[in-house]
């Protein structure tokens, strides 16, 4: 067996440091996402009880709907201008 030299324990050290910090922070990351994602589906189950707010976001698309259509219009107006 060869003896490592204090070079190579001394990058293994920190490797090893560096490795578990990683670790920690993953966990730390999948612990959050985790959260975020039970509190999201707590969110889109309120927003579903909450009749009102499916109406006003009906309401909202088509009012974007109709902008969308207005502007449209303009830019093809002028368009036809420049020919």
């Amino acid at each position: 067996m060869k003896k490592k030299t204090l070079e190579q324990m001394t990058l293994s050290g920190s490797e090893e440091e560096i490795l578990a910090r990683l670790k920690e922070r993953v966990d730390k990351a999948v612990a959050i996402i985790q959260e975020l994602r039970v509190e999201r589906d707590m969110l889109r189950a309120e927003l579903e009880k909450r009749p009102e707010s499916n109406v006003r976001l009906d309401q909202l698309e088509r009012e974007r709907t109709e902008i969308r259509n207005r502007i449209e219009s303009i830019l093809s107006n002028l368009e036809s201008l420049e020919s």
